[in-house]
């Protein structure tokens, strides 16, 4: 035996590995190799090569316990690795000859594994060219990475012949499967033996790596291709100290695996805590009996999982595909996006419970075996996701997409389904072990760290299917380390997810109630099992109802933000009202009025969200106005930065171009491009606001000016990164100020002022196009002169009018398909014209144009007769709005660094922008102004 050093280290022998000529080099459980490395500059590295050949098996294993780093907080300088196939003892391991190397290294809360074939690391080796439908995830979705403990971590390499040469599988940690499978050309033999550790960094420090159990030895063929079954699997995993697993414990003490499964089942059957979650409607529709009865005749659902069953979809290409083959195969591969999340399973387990008719068990078990055996399902270019590459299961594979879906089961569907099973005499043993593997896997999936991200409303999922799992079974040995990774993920997400203004970071109306509810879930989960619920998580859960309330329309429906939706949100504030019954403005959103109280407050500013709300009250006869000035959002986030909607009494007058399906296409593009939005477009050019979203990461609320009072409303915000027009990059700012003028009689005198500057980088002259998409059934241009354009119908109306008319032209698009996509309404895959004015001009340095907007209801009376402009140069903008019974306001904005005080109309006024409201005889009645920040 030799120990081979890169350069001057020391090398601690605690307890030498022992060679054996039957087995070639098998150690016992006390033998121990420790490697101690010091780094500062250059880095140092020493390895230990034994000095005995192994036999050439042909079929064989290779095992040992590594612990990488004595430190308690780990070290991702760190690395330790077992090298085999080395030719002699002297061979450097990490030369690219044929030798096969796995190595660790560990952090405080994150660890890695590589895995070094012929000098290359394989796992993590990208195609070149990447092929359609591949996926870069970057730092998440990595299947080499682990959640630290402390002590040793066991590998295991399993080499067996095949045609190709030698098929490589390696096992870390779990030993129920391989996390990474390889066939090298050639035989490989095991060779020598070695053992290296590296200590990186600039900063002086040390390191020990421990190596232990080493095992070297010849196996069958056969053997190498068979895999545990899901019940020892399962009883690998238990905490045999539990003490209700004793007997269980004996048997397995015995050797009596038969008979330690079905004590184990026994025990589980019968056992009445902890307490399982029930059935939620959420989770197993109202009609959940019709959901089990579609499922018995292979029918599910198409729009939701309570929706339109049926045995055939049509998928994102145009294809009818079948849910369950004719051979019997369900087609998980698929996912209509439902069917993976088991929501059906739910369905069934609640009317099994009331009816006790074996057919639901039977497809339950059916069903639970069929998806626990055959995960991962890959499904290359999904059309319903975007042609990309799909995946679903409790692996990762690089290059697919795993979905949303992680987490989710365990957080939703599979605890209330699996909770009435497991009692029932009809549920069989073989299901029994399988849904057990399906939840030890699913958890074991979550422990990787890049399953989390921290900002997604799926890092809420997995945080609060990690610790029901942990809570749901405490006979695994895991489930204390579960327990514990899932409380500090969640304290993450806490602090990640919900700002201090009370938004979500997704900055959607849709996303945003899925970490809600998974909150909401959090501390059902906590009262469930008898444990004090954290004041934070409540604190921020009131906090975080009060943003999707403001932003609620006069009807309470929501605002689309995001993958969001124009719905209702009283189902969620039913349940937002059982959590803090002393709201009473709770109460009042979850009955839509009937009961409770409003809001005390009316227009709001969410700081961290860049959020604005503009409205004269609260209820259908109530005028609206929303601006989105914030970042773009964590996830599904738009390029619809300053985008405003408008609305009156339940009517949206300015809305967006909706949603486009997930499959793609290209008006799912124009939905989530700043086409699609009430903003500008420079020289035809989009927002660049696409890659790298850096406004995501550390946000912190911009300067925005904020005032509301009870004649006014003031709100600015910013674009700040310029346009991507064809063919070129346009550096420069947007800035958008809105004055709502509610005048002496809201809502029915109210209306808006929105003023737009743009600043670009250069003096040259560009085009300008200012978007606003009507959901009105009719629109129209007033008269060629003012350009001012009416949309209307039955319910509501909108005046849009430009103050500055010089250069201006006005398109009333509708339905248009060339030479861009513009003027629709998309919902999924459907869509249909919809009237969009678009105002256009051209301008050299900096442009300002201001345009008014005035709702009126199904009398269209307007509180607004005209507008008269009064100044528009470089020094100011200024103009008239005339009211029908004589009185008027006088806006004003300025450009630059002027006086403190100016004359406008004759009338001495302060701040950058302002108003200056007058009766019928010109007398003064209220000013309004903002100053400039300093």
């Amino acid at each position: 035996m030799k120990a081979f050093c890169g350069l001057v280290t020391v090398v601690i022998f605690s307890l030498m590995l022992h060679c054996r000529h039957e087995c070639a080099a098998e150690s016992s459980g006390k033998s121990v190799t420790k490697l101690t490395t010091q780094a500062g500059t250059p880095t140092r590295q020493q390895s230990l090569i034994l000095d005995s050949r192994q036999p050439d098996f042909e079929t064989f294993l290779v095992e040992a316990h590594i612990d990488p780093t004595q430190h308690a907080a780990g070290d991702l300088q760190a690395i330790a690795g077992l090298t085999f196939g080395l030719k002699t003892p002297e061979e450097d391991p990490f030369s690219k000859t044929e030798q096969i190397r796995f190595e660790l290294r560990e952090g405080a809360h994150r660890g890695f594994w590589d895995i070094w074939i012929d000098g290359i690391n394989e796992p993590r080796r990208e195609p070149s060219p990447k092929p359609p439908g591949w996926i870069d995830h970057r730092e998440y979705q990595r299947p080499w990475e682990f959640t630290p403990h402390s002590g040793s971590y066991q590998l295991r390499i399993l080499c067996s012949p095949v045609k190709e040469g030698t098929r490589l599988r390696f096992y870390f940690e779990h030993m129920d499967r391989p996390v990474f499978e390889f066939t090298k050309k050639g035989k490989v033999v095991p060779g020598y033996i070695g053992f290296y550790a590296v200590t990186g960094g600039t900063t002086p420090r040390q390191n020990t790596a421990t190596f232990s159990k080493l095992n070297v030895r010849e196996i069958q063929n056969l053997e190498s291709f068979i895999h545990p079954a899901p019940r020892d699997i399962v009883l690998d995993a238990l905490d045999l100290t539990h003490p209700a697993l004793s007997k269980v414990a004996a048997a397995i003490e015995q050797q009596d695996r038969a008979r330690a499964g079905q004590l184990l089942l026994e025990h589980l059957r019968t056992r009445t805590t902890p307490k399982g979650p029930g059935f939620q409607p959420e989770y197993c529709g109202t009609n959940y009996r019709e959901v089990a009865d579609a499922v018995l005749e292979d029918r599910y659902g198409t729009r939701g999982p309570f929706l339109s069953f049926s045995k055939t979809y049509v998928d994102g290409a145009g294809n009818t595909q079948h849910f369950v083959d004719q051979n019997g195969t369900i087609r998980w591969d698929l996912c209509n996006g439902h069917l993976t999340r088991h929501f059906h399973w739910v369905s069934l387990a609640k009317t099994y419970a009331e009816t006790g008719d074996k057919r639901y068990v039977d497809r339950f078990a059916r069903e639970v075996q069929d998806w626990v055996a055959r995960e991962p399902f890959l499904h290359p270019r999904n059309p319903d996701i975007g042609k990309l590459n799909w995946m679903d299961g409790t692996t990762f594979e690089p290059g697919y997409l795993n979905t949303s879906n992680i987490g989710r089961r365990c957080e939703m569907t599979w605890w209330p389904a699996y909770d009435e099973f497991r009692k029932s005499a009809d549920f069989s043993d073989a299901a029994h072990f399988h849904m057990l593997l399906g939840f030890i896997r699913q958890a074991r999936l979550i422990m990787n760290p890049s399953s989390f991200a921290a900002h997604d409303d799926g890092g809420a999922h997995i945080c609060v299917a990690l610790l029901q799992t942990a809570l749901m079974l405490p006979e695994l040995a895991e489930s204390k380390r579960w327990e514990q990774e899932a409380v500090r993920r969640w304290e993450e997400v806490l602090r990640v997810q919900f700002h201090a203004d009370g938004s979500h970071v997704s900055l959607s109306t849709g996303y945003n109630w899925a970490s809600l509810m998974a909150l909401e879930n959090m501390i059902a989960l906590y009262r469930r099992v008898g444990r004090d619920v954290p004041q934070q998580f409540l604190d921020t859960l009131e906090l975080a109802y009060r943003h999707p309330i403001a932003l609620s329309r006069p009807d309470q429906g929501q605002i689309d933000m995001n993958d969001g939706g124009w719905g209702m949100i009283d189902d969620h504030m039913q349940r937002a009202h059982k959590l803090f019954p002393h709201r009473d403005d709770f109460l009042w959103m979850a009955t839509r009025g009937a009961q409770g109280q409003p809001p005390a407050y009316r227009s709001i500013y969410f700081p961290n969200a860049g959020h604005f709300v503009m409205r004269t009250g609260w209820g259908p006869q109530h005028r609206y106005l929303f601006m989105d000035a914030g970042p773009v959002g964590a996830s599904h986030g738009k390029e619809d930065k300053l985008n405003i909607y408008v609305d009156y009494g339940g009517h949206q007058l300015l809305a967006s171009g909706g949603r486009g399906s997930y499959s793609g296409g290209p008006f799912a593009a124009y939905t989530g491009s700043t086409r699609g939005y009430n903003t500008l477009l420079v020289d035809g050019g989009l927002q660049a606001r696409t890659y790298p979203r850096y406004e995501i990461e550390g946000h912190l609320p911009e300067k925005r000016r904020w005032q509301t009072t009870e004649h006014f409303d003031y709100a600015e915000g910013f674009h700040t990164h310029g346009w991507f027009a064809p063919e070129k990059r346009i550096e420069g700012k947007q800035t958008r100020q809105i004055i709502f003028i509610k005048g002496d009689n809201p809502p029915a005198t109210s209306y808006w002022v929105v003023i737009d500057t743009v600043e670009p980088a250069d003096q040259g002259l560009h085009g300008y196009e200012a978007l606003f998409h009507s959901r009105r059934n009719h629109a129209g241009v007033v008269d060629d002169q003012s350009k001012m354009v009416h949309c209307w119908d039955a319910g509501a109306a909108l005046r849009i009018i430009p103050v500055v008319t010089e250069g201006l032209e006005v398109a009333l698009i509708h339905g248009q398909t060339e030479p861009h996509i513009q003027g629709w309404h998309v919902v999924g895959d459907a869509h249909a014209p919809m009237w969009t004015p678009v105002f256009k001009w051209k301008a050299s340095g900096t442009t300002t144009r201001a345009w008014i907007l005035v709702p009126a209801g199904p009398d269209q009376k307007w509180c607004l007769d005209r507008v008269e402009l009064k100044q528009a140069d470089e020094a100011a903008l200024i103009f008239r709005c005339f009211r029908p019974d004589g009185s008027s306001e006088i806006v004003y904005r300025r450009q630059g660094n002027e006086p403190a005080t100016f004359s406008a109309e004759g009338i001495q006024v302060r701040g950058d922008i302002g108003v200056v409201s007058l009766d019928s005889a010109g007398e003064i009645k209220q000013r309004f102004a903002i100053v400039p920040q300093p």
